[in-house]
């Protein structure tokens, strides 16, 4: 499962946390809390965005926010448009 998440938060090419650190957020998965790997990937991606640029001498890497705000966007719960609010009424 850690190699899925790794994937789903792109490590590969944006390395920001540890293994032993997102192993610690796999383990906090709980169905009936509402805490999946989907909900961890899309807060971990809402992290990294907030990853400013970055300027090595005369190269500057820009910030990443737009793509993790979309990868994020991905691991939403609904993808259906409608809301429930408290009261269980849909709102369209």
């Amino acid at each position: 499962m850690l190699e899925k998440l790794k994937t789903m938060i792109d490590e590969e090419n944006y390395p920001y946390f540890t293994d032993e650190y997102l192993q610690s957020r796999i383990d906090e998965i709980d169905v009936e809390y509402g805490v999946t790997l989907e909900s961890i990937a899309k807060e971990l991606c809402i992290r990294k965005a907030g990853i400013e640029e970055m300027k090595l001498g005369d190269i500057i890497i820009p910030s990443p926010r737009d793509y993790f705000l979309m990868l994020a966007s991905g691991y939403r719960k609904s993808h259906t448009g409608v809301v429930v609010r408290a009261d269980e009424q849909e709102i369209l």
